[in-house]
């Protein structure tokens, strides 16, 4: 009996050993569900994210094309602002070898500064190709007030 006693003593033990064993595995159940839960919420964020990475990509694919299609634009520009002044340096070289032909010592004179003045003009006009874009309307803009200064000293030595 006393085995018995004995033995039944062990397994009450045992049993509610395991009974309360349960309770603390109820706890790491919760923890990984919780975990889970964290899992499942971080590859949610980390979706958005990703969403929010393709959309910035497309945003900045659209920029370069812009910027792309505008340096298209301002060296179409420049390409049209140097042939336009070539056409008016030889607009200038017409009118000063008309004051040069009149035979006076005046006019030849003037023709010869304004001749020098032109020359300066058209070396200027080939250093363009080399402007930075930075400075390319600073450039234009003080080219275009040299040829007006010029052409206007040319129509009055003709006057």
């Amino acid at each position: 009996m006393r085995k018995t006693m004995f033995w039944c003593l062990l397994i009450t033990t045992a049993l509610c050993g395991s009974a309360c064993k349960k309770e603390s595995s109820d706890k790491p159940g919760e923890q990984v569900r919780k975990s889970v839960e964290e899992v499942r919420e971080q590859r949610k964020d980390v979706r958005e994210a990703q969403k929010d990475v393709i959309e910035q990509q497309k945003e900045m694919m659209k920029q370069q094309r812009e910027l792309a299609e505008a340096q298209g634009n301002l060296a179409k520009a420049r390409v049209n602002y140097v042939t336009a002044a070539r056409e008016r340096l030889a607009k200038l070289d017409a009118k000063i070898n008309e004051l040069e032909a009149r035979g006076d010592t005046k006019a030849r004179d003037a023709a010869i500064t304004l001749r020098a003045r032109r020359n300066a003009l058209a070396a200027e006009l080939d250093t363009a190709g080399s402007r930075i874009d930075a400075e390319w309307d600073k450039f234009r803009s003080d080219l275009d007030d040299t040829f007006k200064k010029a052409e206007k000293e040319v129509k009055e030595a003709l006057e």
